[in-house]
């Protein structure tokens, strides 16, 4: 009966045995391979990085590089005594020591009369000590001479996930290599070869999934290739890998985004709750969103595939996803995952807190791209207004109400009592000044019609237009006319600040520009009155020259809003 060959898992099967082998750290395996053609050995190496990424399985490969009786350009032959040896740890010339357990001073006490010896074999005698941050203060100073001082015989190799935690005295003393974490694609590549090899059947989004899934590293991918493996007895599928690892497939997230940029606040809450009976964590939910509008965006922005880590399949599903979001958007959605990210951290209510993100970002109005409303508003400013006086200066162009928004807007208002406040005068039209429009666009019964309801949004306190309510007015050739009762009206009302806000006011209520002109209304005995009361402030002037300058200095003063008393109520100074 033939004996049964043991199981060995996929990361130690293809554990690398040469420089070559080892994937995605060719920055470090050409840097030692040159070291050893050109026999510059440092004496201490540190080799740092995350897990998974081949630190432990370089030292390796470095110590039986120096120790192989016959290498071939810097890589070990593994056939030769010493290579077998060290691979069936056996080597007398090879200690490979393990930092977490053996991080006592006398560990390292012990290490340090061994190391006084030579090699028995080899060249070298090295010591590979794993997870050396692990060692205590007292080891680190107790290694700490050795190294400053070591035998030419002596070499060692230093690996560790957390380079922060080893002493700058112990570093400053060591070449040190830092360790990539593996990108995915090498970690596919990887994967697709092993699995060639296993004549194991397995689509391409799958081996992303596991990729991505492993999370840079490369002993983790293939862990988790093993599992896959175990769970289907077959071919393996995306949907067998989602089950398998229980894994959020990338096109629920297209879901989310379809329902975002639709709107649809229903499917919203069906996603959520699709969430809590698959079981998937939200947060972990919402970090897969957060990377998924990251790769809309990487899109949106290059016009390419190039910045994505995905297969060929969700890669043209997001060229075309992107068509339908803008960049502000997609920078918008992003910020406000993030900040949903750290509050779903604490929250005692994590679905609500979810259904409450996904919810704000499908309500959200979209943005609109500033240069493209600027030059729209550009447009709008060359077009020829037919209406405008070539001789006035120009104004700034205001959005103008549609006249189906001013008569609904009229038939929800209370009807008023027609012309209130509206007085026509004495004088003869003809005398007052003419508008220089060629063209009338709204008649005079349209502005008679509306001017009460005109009065009731705009003659306010906070406008600083209460006094209209209260004015004279004649409307003639798409003109509003003020009658000013005394010269205080005539002069406040003919300021261009009030005069352009009441235009901007009419024109902004009425859709069309209407010009705004104030004419005198009261009589020549009341200018010889004025005169007359301007004389005697004179002559007061000359007798009481104290008490006339404070009283000018309080005249001149005046606010606006003691102006807008004064012609509401037709007061007059206290002299």
């Amino acid at each position: 009966m033939e004996k049964e060959t043991p199981y060995l898992v996929t990361a130690l099967k293809f554990r690398p045995l040469k420089f070559s082998d080892v994937v995605g750290q060719e920055h470090i395996t050409k840097t030692l391979i040159n070291a050893i053609n050109l026999n510059r050995m440092h004496h201490a190496y540190l080799f740092s990085g995350p897990r998974g990424v081949g630190k432990t399985t370089t030292a390796r490969i470095l110590a039986r590089a120096l120790n192989c009786l016959n290498p071939v350009d810097g890589e070990p032959c593994n056939v030769c005594d010493n290579c077998k040896a060290m691979l069936e740890n056996r080597s007398m010339d090879i200690n490979e020591i393990d930092g977490a357990s053996n991080n006592s001073v006398d560990d390292i006490r012990a290490l340090r009369e061994n190391a006084k010896f030579p090699p028995i074999l080899g060249k070298y005698k090295i010591y590979i000590i794993d997870e050396v941050h692990m060692l205590s203060t007292s080891a680190f100073n107790a290694l700490l001479k050795i190294l400053e001082e070591p035998p030419k015989h002596l070499l060692f190799m230093f690996a560790t996930t957390e380079p922060h935690k080893v002493p700058a005295t112990i570093v400053s003393r060591c070449q040190r290599f830092d360790f990539h974490r593996m990108e995915i694609a090498k970690i596919t590549e990887q994967l697709r070869a092993i699995s060639e090899i296993e004549n194991i059947k397995i689509d391409e989004e799958s081996l992303f999934a596991i990729a991505k899934k492993a999370d840079g590293s490369m002993r983790d991918a293939e862990s988790i290739f093993d599992q896959v493996i175990s769970f289907t007895d077959g071919e393996i599928t995306l949907p067998k890998v989602s089950v398998a690892l229980h894994l959020i497939d990338d096109d629920f997230f297209f879901d989310i985004s379809d329902a975002i940029v639709s709107k649809d606040l229903k499917k919203v809450f069906q996603i959520s709750s699709q969430v809590a009976q698959r079981g998937y964590d939200y947060l972990e939910t919402l970090q897969g969103l957060l990377e998924h509008f990251r790769n809309l965006l990487a899109v949106k922005v290059a016009n390419s595939t190039e910045f994505l880590e995905t297969s060929q399949y969700f890669a043209e599903k997001y060229v075309q996803f992107a068509k339908k979001f803008e960049t502000q958007d997609l920078i918008r959605f992003i910020q406000i995952i993030s900040n949903a990210e750290q509050q779903l951290k604490f929250s005692p209510q994590q679905k609500i807190r979810f259904e409450i993100t996904l919810s704000l970002l499908a309500s959200i109005p979209n943005s609109v791209d500033l240069n493209e409303l600027l030059k729209e508003i550009e447009n709008l400013k060359s077009q020829p207004n037919i209406n405008a006086d070539p001789n006035k200066p120009r104004q700034p162009r205001q959005p103008a109400q549609s006249s189906t928004n001013i008569s609904q807007q009229s038939s929800r208002e209370i009807p008023i009592e027609p012309n209130r406040g509206v007085e026509k005068t004495a004088l003869p039209l003809q005398d007052l000044p003419k508008s220089t429009k060629s063209e009338t666009i709204i008649s005079k019964e349209q502005i008679e019609e509306k001017w009460n309801l005109f009065i009731d949004k705009f003659a306010t306190p906070e406008n600083n237009l209460s006094s209209l309510a209260l004015a004279k007015f004649s409307f003639d050739d798409n003109q509003i006319i003020l009658y000013a009762e005394t010269q205080g009206v005539f002069d406040n009302f003919s300021s261009p600040s009030r005069k352009n806000k009441i235009e901007k006011f009419a024109k902004e209520f009425f859709g069309d520009s209407i010009e705004f002109k104030v004419v005198p209304n009261f009589t020549a005995t009341e200018n010889i009155e004025n005169n007359k009361t301007k004389s005697i402030k004179t002559s007061s002037k000359n007798s009481n020259d104290n008490s006339i300058v404070s009283n000018e200095k309080v005249s001149s003063n005046q606010s606006e809003i003691e102006k807008a008393i004064i012609e509401l109520f037709n007061a007059k100074e206290n002299n």
